[in-house]
């Protein structure tokens, strides 16, 4: 069968108005899932990946949950730290890396501002169009490359330890460069959505997020300071950022419940946050909170046996969310119960109700 066949049109726009309402308050649950078929994210053999990329979405179209079919642009978690210089590689067998450029203060002006239309985004939109050719569709969206927040992107320039030293020694230069990087990345962001490539959604978590709702970062640089520097260091640049694109969902895969009260009271519009179990205290992310923010629970590998399965987790967190919570649950296509985890999801979700 073909896409448009398999994904009709009206389904599609069902689901985005289920979606749209949801995030307006409707409903406290949602999930949504992708296949673990033709796994195609990061391949270095570029038509190896649009080839997979057309087999999976087509493959996916059986998985459970309200699903916008989607092409991951997933080029590694250097994307944006290439706009600002540095030597990328990707060893044999492993995930994409970055050469610092950043080492002393001096070395700030190293930094090389590239063309926001190059690079990854660039191959974003040929990857986008070929599959979108590939799969005969005009109703295929697109995810953002993988977009680092501000202070992500910069530990990618800037040797970590020397940057945290420097946070000490020299806050000035750190915010110096903080603003170069947060106007760049507004810059890489705009690009992206003005190639008109339905660019809809998110590299990671698997949720659908218009431009018109906000726009997601990854926050994973913010378990490693203190409350008092992420205050100064991170807070100010994801306001900016955030302003810019209406609201802002944040990922973070590490320990940040030391930053709830900060996120909480900064006055930035977060509209939605992953956490990853154990590494948050879940009660005090509901509750700081409440209903003002979609909350998409995750579970290290390692964890899982705590609970027996992922189902068994996921039930754990409908049982301890407070009255408004609201929850995205993204289904875990290579688990084992990923018949009970469907199950389970149907009953609760009430999304766009």
């Amino acid at each position: 069968m073909t896409f448009d066949e398999l994904y009709p049109e009206s389904q599609i726009n069902n689901n985005k108005d289920l979606l749209r309402k949801f995030w307006k308050g409707h409903g406290k649950t949602a999930f949504s899932g992708y296949t673990a078929e033709n796994e195609y994210r990061q391949l270095e053999d570029y038509q190896m990946m649009a080839d997979k990329a057309c087999q999976s979405i087509l493959s996916g179209s059986s998985m459970a949950g309200i699903n916008i079919p989607r092409v991951m642009c997933d080029f590694g978690t250097t994307s944006t730290a290439e706009y600002f210089g540095g030597r990328a590689y990707q060893p044999e067998g492993c995930k994409k890396w970055i050469d610092p450029i950043i080492h002393t203060i001096e070395d700030i002006k190293k930094i090389d501002i590239r063309p926001s239309d190059s690079l990854d985004i660039k191959k974003a939109y040929h990857l986008w169009n070929d599959v979108s050719m590939k799969l005969e569709t005009k109703n295929l969206i697109s995810t953002f490359i993988d977009v680092q927040g501000p202070l992500n992107t910069l530990s990618l320039l800037w040797d970590q330890t020397d940057l945290m030293m420097a946070m000490y020694d020299y806050p000035g230069k750190v915010h110096e460069a903080l603003d170069i990087v947060t106007g760049k990345l507004i810059d890489i962001v705009k690009t992206q959505l003005n190639l008109k490539m339905n660019t809809e959604a998110p590299l990671w978590p698997y949720i659908w997020l218009p431009e018109d709702i906000g726009v997601a970062v990854t926050e994973d640089y913010m378990p490693l300071l203190s409350p008092l520097q992420y205050k100064e260091f991170g807070i100010p640049y994801l306001k900016r950022f955030a302003n810019e694109f209406n609201g802002i969902f944040i990922h973070c895969c590490g320990q940040f419940s030391q930053h709830i009260e900060n996120l909480a009271h900064s006055g930035i519009n977060i509209i939605g946050m992953e956490f990853v179990y154990p590494n948050i205290a879940i009660d005090e992310l509901f509750n700081a909170f409440g209903s003002s923010a979609v909350f998409v629970p995750n579970i290290m590998d390692k964890s899982i046996q705590e609970f027996g399965s992922i189902t068994a987790y996921f039930k754990h967190i409908n049982q301890v969310r407070k009255k408004e919570t609201r929850l995205w649950y993204i289904v875990n296509a290579w688990a084992d119960d990923i018949k009970e985890q469907e199950t389970f999801l149907y009953d609760i979700c009430d999304a766009g109700k």
